[in-house]
């Protein structure tokens, strides 16, 4: 990217900020490596530990909502039409479940809410946790993510497609269950496929139409880009496709601390948003 486009595109004022709060954080960093040090002193180490920490967090947090702004906003509008970009919201918790795509747990987080449309296709995005959180007989609190990574709904103009689940064979904690699964189970003539994905059809015929070999192809290409594990869901005008990505935000910076670097940057949000191209590219395809 050029410096032109880092004028026009990202504001130079967030740029600005954001430096500045990482430059802090690695001085929290060193604060409470001091901190450390000095728990010879127990009074004076935890209080410089915590506090340092506590600052930490406050900056994370100034620094995600500062990168939101310098580095996602613009190429979002200038790449899709009639963006609404909401980094604070995300999918409602029923939304998340009438996609059929996970188990749902007791506890739920969605943030980075993307609504556009691109080739004609009407989207939604958000980034999705859930989760659930139960005590253990010795009374410990412990947790099972079920899901955690990103969640997309794809409203396709004037096309239906056949009620189905696919499911990569690395996707955990399905919402399907097994007596689900054992009735309607659907086995392909590709050997590949059918060791990388499971699919799930009320009816044969249908998913033998929808699933061409070309289809095939570039659901093998998914499964190896996102080793974590991928689903869909189709019904309706409507595609649901989950991307198990866990510890990671798309549009998050990947190190907090050092020089930012703005070409290393826009490239990364620009390659998220080339994949969802891509992903909308091949569900046209259906």
């Amino acid at each position: 990217m050029n410096e032109e486009y880092m004028r026009s595109g990202a504001s130079n004022e967030a740029i600005t900020k954001l430096q500045e709060k990482r430059n802090k954080t690695g001085k929290g960093i060193l604060f409470i490596a001091i901190g450390a040090f000095f728990l010879i002193i127990p009074p004076i180490g935890l209080v410089i530990i915590l506090y340092g920490t506590h600052r930490i967090q406050k900056l994370r947090q100034e620094m995600k909502e500062l990168y939101k702004e310098a580095f996602v906003r613009e190429p979002l509008m200038n790449n899709f039409e009639n963006v609404t970009y909401e980094p604070q919201w995300g999918f409602p918790a029923d939304t998340v479940e009438s996609f059929q795509l996970c188990q749902m747990g007791n506890q739920f987080y969605s943030e980075d809410y993307i609504r556009a449309s691109y080739a004609g296709v009407d989207f939604e995005i958000a980034e999705v946790r859930v989760y659930d959180v139960y005590s253990t007989d010795d009374r410990d609190e412990r947790s099972t993510t079920y899901f955690e990574g990103r969640m997309m709904v794809f409203h396709l103009p004037d096309k239906a497609v056949y009620p189905m689940s696919i499911f990569s064979r690395k996707y955990k904690h399905r919402a399907i269950s097994r007596r689900e699964a054992k009735q309607t189970k659907v086995e392909f003539e590709s050997s590949r496929f059918n060791k990388a994905y499971d699919v799930y059809a009320q009816n044969e015929h249908d998913a033998f139409y929808l699933i061409t070999p070309q289809f095939m192809e570039r659901l093998e290409i998914l499964a190896d880009k996102y080793a974590d594990g991928i689903a869909l869901h189709m019904i309706g005008n409507s595609v649901a496709l989950a991307i198990s990505e866990p510890g990671k935000n798309a549009f998050d910076a990947e190190i907090e601390v050092g020089k930012l670097d703005f070409d290393k940057e826009m490239a990364k949000v620009q390659g998220e948003i080339d994949d969802i191209k891509m992903l909308i590219t091949m569900i046209l395809n259906l």
